[in-house]
């Protein structure tokens, strides 16, 4: 910035000169003007008459009064009146043509020539009253002139505002430079502070205490806390991934552990069933055989454990082929109404009339399906309730939407949040894997399941399924209970 100041200085400093060389040299003008006025009233007084109205002009008195001012007269022929040096040829030409030319008027100007400066003048003398009976009043009787020499003034001027200038400019560079040693200083400060804040608000700690205190305007102190919570925030989100990432790694050791362990679990199981068959058939009486049957319908509940374990663990590869959704939907509910009729569970279905078909794995999600109905069902208890399974199109047939709603207790939201966490039950009975399974068949359709409850009104599942392309409705809006 010190050039920029610079050149702002010398432009201030010609502009200053050529001002108040114009001022002064105006003003000596206006000054000078005025003086030569104040001779030409006096001249009447100063010329004195004689007895016998001869005219002896006495100029003499009036010459030295005004001598400061180079005070000349001229008679009305141009020619030079009393005492006093030749009259330069420009002076006496510029009289001869006041003279000469009526509706020239009089003038004031500054001339320079040789280094040297003056205020120049002329007006024209004209008889006045106190003129006569010499001269006739309003007659031309000639012109007088003046010159002061203003170079000495000029010269001092100069000095004195070289030497103003220079200090003023002295200063000011000092000033800029402590200004910009400041600013330097106050910068690299304020950057050291925010590296350090940001580098804790990047390491998820607080404010950097021990690091210079951050001055900033309030525009870069605006900014500065956006990017310190964005960087807050990308933090807690990075530590939530890694989070997850280890739960994940957590609960993938853990189900291939699971699956092993199924594996082989089933083998001896297999065995002891086979030998339970036997007894069973060598059994003395019913009672026997019938303890036999408990053991048999508990073995058999194990390997459907076992089984849903193994299925947790390496998943199925889907067979897809286009289906009918609406239809899928129709059969799940007809299979299940028995059932749930003699737990005094209502079931119906609600099935849009432009639902598209999709490519998925009709076993597959009519699992998902019984499981979530199964589920709400059993969360209702003894009293029982109604479910309602619905399934429409999204917008502009983007997807198929199949939602579970029932009217039962609802679910808490600590429960929420690890609703779908293997191995994670509120039954004391289960194993926390259904909705786990149901969870990751919907993902390998290209799906997603999603749950909303409120405690005391119930909860919904929601399926969101991708449709096929070039699927067209098939079954019209029906309403099944």
């Amino acid at each position: 910035m010190l050039p920029i100041h610079l050149a702002a200085f010398g432009a201030l400093y010609f502009g200053t000169y050529g001002l108040l060389e114009y001022a002064y040299s105006h003003a000596g003008a206006a000054a000078a003007r005025r003086q030569l006025d104040q001779a030409v009233r006096e001249l009447p007084f100063i010329m004195p008459i004689t007895g016998d109205h001869q005219r002896p002009h006495l100029l003499i008195h009036l010459l030295a009064a005004y001598q400061p001012i180079g005070l000349r007269l001229y008679g009305h022929d141009g020619a030079l009146l009393g005492p006093g040096g030749p009259a330069d040829a420009d002076e006496t030409l510029r009289v001869r043509h006041l003279l000469l030319d009526a509706t020239r008027s009089n003038e004031v100007w500054i001339q320079t020539r040789e280094g040297k400066q003056w205020v120049r003048g002329m007006v024209r003398l004209s008889g006045q009253e106190a003129c006569r009976p010499c001269h006739q009043a309003g007659v031309t009787l000639g012109a007088a002139t003046m010159k002061i020499d203003l170079t000495e003034e000029l010269v001092g001027i100069r000095a004195l505002l070289h030497r103003r200038v220079g200090l003023l400019l002295g200063a000011w560079i000092l000033l800029v430079g402590a200004v910009a040693l400041l600013v330097q200083f106050t910068v690299r400060r304020s950057l050291s502070g925010l590296e350090a804040d940001l580098a804790a608000a990047a390491a998820g700690k607080g404010p950097a205490t021990s690091g210079p205190e951050l001055t900033l305007d309030p525009a870069a102190a605006e900014l500065h806390g956006k990017l310190r919570g964005f960087l807050t925030r990308q933090h807690e989100r990075e530590a939530e991934v890694a989070s997850r990432l280890a739960r994940v790694d957590q609960l993938a050791s853990l189900g291939q552990l699971a699956a092993g362990l199924a594996h082989e679990i089933k083998n001896p199981l297999a065995g002891i069933q086979g030998a339970l068959e036997v007894l069973k058939d060598d059994a003395p009486d019913a009672s026997t055989s019938g303890v036999y049957d408990e053991m048999l319908g508990e073995l058999k509940r194990v390997h459907g454990i076992l089984q849903r374990l193994l299925e947790s663990g390496r998943p199925a590869p889907l067979r897809l082929s286009k289906t009918s959704v609406a239809r899928l939907v129709q059969e799940t509910v007809e299979l299940m109404q028995p059932a749930l009729r003699r737990r005094k569970v209502d079931l119906c279905c609600v099935v849009g009339g432009d639902l598209p078909q999709a490519r998925l794995d009709a076993s597959k999600i009519r699992q998902v399906l019984v499981n979530l109905v199964q589920n709400a069902a059993e969360a209702m208890g003894e009293d029982g309730g109604r479910i309602t399974l619905r399934a429409s199109a999204l917008t502009q047939k983007s997807g198929i939407l199949i939602a579970v709603e029932d009217d039962g207790p609802g679910i808490e939201s600590a429960t929420l949040a690890r609703l779908f966490e293997p191995f994670f039950t509120t039954k004391f009975s289960g194993t926390g894997l259904g909705l786990a399974i149901s969870k990751g068949l919907i993902e390998q359709h290209g799906g997603t399941i999603e749950v909303d409850s409120q405690l005391g009104r119930g909860s919904t599942f929601f399926v969101f399924l991708p449709a096929e392309d070039d699927a067209s409705p098939e079954v019209p809006a029906l309403d099944v209970a």
